[in-house]
């Protein structure tokens, strides 16, 4: 078989009993992360808006929205949670960058649907997230170039064929269907958009990639190769195929089969600790760890320098300006405002509040990044002298200016998100604080904890129907 039909073939066939318990439990976490964050994405205009046009067209209640008081059309509550889940920026990282919101959104709407079993909804969220890894590590690294810049272009289009795999095994397609599945979703998927939005500080809400789109589009392609529509059999194929389709200098197709069912790409997970972009997990790390030893309150901060990768550097991520919630969790500046203001680790980071305050305006002019050299020896480190398909080291240092002193701190991984680094992966239980920080104000203390509860045990789930009813608000 080619490899459109091997991976097909994988998508539909993949069953819970092939899976080792650390791979359930993996993706149990990720599952329990993701939909987390789609709670806490309701603080949020990103959010707010998906799940306003998601419920004002009417239609068949068939599944549910996360946080919210009613069911709507299948595809219209995974377009709605997808965008809650991405809205935060605060979701975990798989190879090859964003990835789970795409997936799960549209494997918890097919499951509770079709009245799937959690372990179910969990095979399905492995095949989703592994096709999606599987492609896009095939098609270049993000951080593929000497500073972490991006390819020229680069983006993140493999998660529509994740979220169709993902929402085509809950719809129990066989390997003929799925390739259809598949070949459509190729052509479903939207330009690689990730650059653009690099190097565009009013991006928008649709950020890198258009979650909501992308996860209502896994249900539509879906259903259409159900009912007979037909796709692009060959769709990784041929100098053309979805590689070029994408802008993709090369494509090496062994990424997408080499121990396929055997060994998982999503296993390598990046959860974040603070809600905001990647960039700012480790310097926020040193950042909290420095004011908290010395009780450094703002007002006594003259400056503070953050030293990571060259790439965080370009205008985006060091703007002080921010005009809306998309753009202050990209800002270097503004997050380490908030944070020496302490406010309270959550969404709320990115209230609309937080952002106008005069006082959390005038520190960001305190803040500037520059270049750590550590940065780009570590990355060629990770990338290519040991050819991970992700960033295991996060170096960065920071060096604060008060009371006429200098207090400085460096680390070389990030808390929660260092791949592959033991002492930085985050207990069940830290996933379930997080959880709990997300669900505050919209799920009662019980619902919360039964959702938790029963997300973490989700392989004992005989109808996912009895999890979403804990993910409704009352």
């Amino acid at each position: 078989m080619d490899t459109s039909h091997r991976l097909a073939a994988f998508a539909s066939q993949l069953r819970f009993a092939d899976l080792a318990p650390a791979v359930v439990q993996e993706a149990k976490r990720l599952i329990l992360d993701t939909v987390g964050c789609g709670l806490g994405g309701h603080a949020v205009d990103k959010g707010r808006l998906a799940v306003a046009l998601a419920t004002r067209s009417g239609g068949a209640p068939e599944a549910t929205i996360l946080g919210h008081t009613q069911q709507v059309p299948a595809a219209q509550a995974a377009f709605a949670n997808g965008d809650l889940m991405n809205a935060l920026d605060w979701n975990a990282l798989l190879p090859p960058s964003h990835v789970p919101p795409y997936i799960i959104a549209p494997a918890m709407a097919v499951a509770e649907t079709q009245r799937r079993s959690g372990r179910d909804l969990i095979a399905a969220a492995v095949v989703g997230m592994e096709v999606a890894g599987r492609v896009g590590t095939s098609l270049g690294g993000l951080r593929a170039t000497p500073g972490g810049f991006p390819l020229r272009v680069w983006g993140i289009s493999a998660n529509q064929l994740g979220a169709t795999a993902a929402a085509a095994h809950g719809l129990a397609l066989d390997a003929e269907r799925m390739l259809h599945a598949l070949g459509l979703a190729a052509y479903h998927a939207p330009v690689p958009s990730h650059v653009k939005y690099n190097y565009t500080k009013e991006v928008g809400y649709a950020k890198f990639g258009p979650s909501g789109w992308m996860a209502q589009g896994g249900m539509v392609t879906a259903q259409l190769a159900e009912m007979g529509y037909r796709g692009d059999t060959s769709f990784l194929e041929t100098e053309r195929g979805f590689w070029a389709m994408n802008g993709a200098p090369e494509w090496d197709a062994s990424k997408v089969t080499s121990d396929l069912g055997q060994h998982w790409v999503f296993m390598n997970a990046g959860y974040k600790y603070w809600p905001t972009c990647g960039f700012y997990q480790s310097p926020l790390d040193a950042f909290t760890a420095l004011i908290d030893t010395h009780g450094l309150q703002p007002e006594e901060i003259e400056d503070v320098v953050y030293q990571i990768e060259q790439f965080a550097g370009i205008d985006k991520y060091v703007t002080t300006e921010p005009n809306d919630h998309i753009e202050a969790a990209a800002s270097g500046p503004f997050v380490f405002a908030v944070a020496a203001h302490r406010i309270p680790r959550g969404p709320g980071w990115q209230a609309r509040a937080v952002i106008d305050d005069p006082a959390i305006r005038a520190f960001m002019k305190k803040v500037r990044h520059e270049v750590n050299p550590r940065s780009e020896l570590l990355r060629r480190q990770d990338l290519e002298t040991d050819g991970l398909p992700y960033l295991r080291h996060r170096p960065a240092r920071v060096v604060i200016r008060a009371r006429g002193q200098v207090f400085e701190r460096s680390v070389d991984y990030a808390n929660w998100l260092s791949m592959g680094v033991d002492a930085c992966r985050p207990t069940d239980e830290a996933l379930a604080e997080k959880f709990r920080l997300n669900a505050e104000g919209l799920l009662g203390h019980a619902q919360t904890e039964a959702a938790i509860d029963m997300l973490l045990r989700l392989e004992e789930i005989d109808d996912v129907m009895q999890v979403m009813r804990h993910l409704r608000r009352a």
